[in-house]
């Protein structure tokens, strides 16, 4: 058997997450890190959105891929906090300024990931995915375990849908394709905090929910097909030869199943 580096960290969700106040003050500066969005296409022809942070070329880049619902915005409030890294954002497909995927199966966000490092000519990367972008993140490493400096999942975790997440999710896409996104959205996003946290930064909620809502149906209902479709990955993350991070909040039932790593 490989033998893998696996690091455990629980953290509060506040921990990740400046006010919106405070993020409101910070966008300035960190605006001035990113260069203008970018593109290329992945290898099946479709577009995908992406932008350079931090670029110091002498470190191995952190490709930071969010989660679903979501774009690369909503790493914003960490670019300070991580500016002496060398970032990657990328828009998922369907997500912000990415195209739809062609399939809808994590094979299409995985390559995406693929075409951004090539583009950029980058051997090696560490990938840290949020929640779907963990669902990717391992999808990749089984596929290119070979470009992976490093591993790391952000309130993810590598176990196909269950019975009962598979029929939520069916009904999440029968409710988009009935003209309900904005519904749908809004009923989402409150799930995923614990209520202390929801209490004490609202704002943070509508911020959230404001950009779920600028997703398109056809890109989020294409999320959720694939990850209703997609595979179990605890023998990708037992076969790593990369270090492998968890970062797991405490009060996240999500993924408590990922704690058994």
């Amino acid at each position: 058997m490989k033998t893998f580096v696996n690091q455990k960290r629980k953290i509060r969700d506040e921990s990740c997450w400046l006010s919106s106040k405070s993020r409101k003050k910070k966008w300035i500066a960190i605006s001035a890190y990113f260069s203008p969005m970018k593109f290329c296409n992945a290898s099946s022809g479709n577009r995908v959105a992406y932008s350079m942070v931090h670029n110091y070329h002498e470190h191995t880049p952190i490709m930071l891929v969010h989660g679903f619902c979501e774009d690369q915005s909503v790493w914003s409030p960490l670019l300070v906090r991580l500016e002496t890294k060398s970032l990657i954002l990328i828009d998922l497909p369907g997500f912000g300024a990415s195209d739809l995927p062609p399939v809808q199966d994590m094979t299409a966000y995985s390559e995406a990931i693929l075409g951004v490092l090539d583009a950029e000519k980058i051997e090696q990367c560490m990938l840290i995915g949020h929640s779907m972008g963990g669902y990717a993140a391992l999808e990749f490493a089984s596929k290119w375990p070979e470009r992976l400096a490093g591993l790391g999942l952000f309130h993810s975790h590598p176990f196909e849908d269950s019975a009962e997440r598979k029929t939520a999710r069916l009904r999440g896409i029968d409710s988009l394709k009935s003209g309900k996104r904005d519904l749908y959205v809004s009923q989402l996003f409150p799930n995923l905090f614990a209520p202390k946290f929801l209490k004490q930064n609202p704002d943070t909620l509508d911020e959230l929910i404001s950009n779920g809502k600028r997703q398109s149906p056809e890109g989020i209902s294409a999320a959720l097909q694939a990850m209703l479709t997609r595979r179990d990955h605890q023998q990708t993350l037992s076969a790593a030869k990369c270090p492998v991070l968890f970062i797991l909040g405490a009060q996240d039932t999500l993924v408590a199943g990922a704690r058994s790593f």
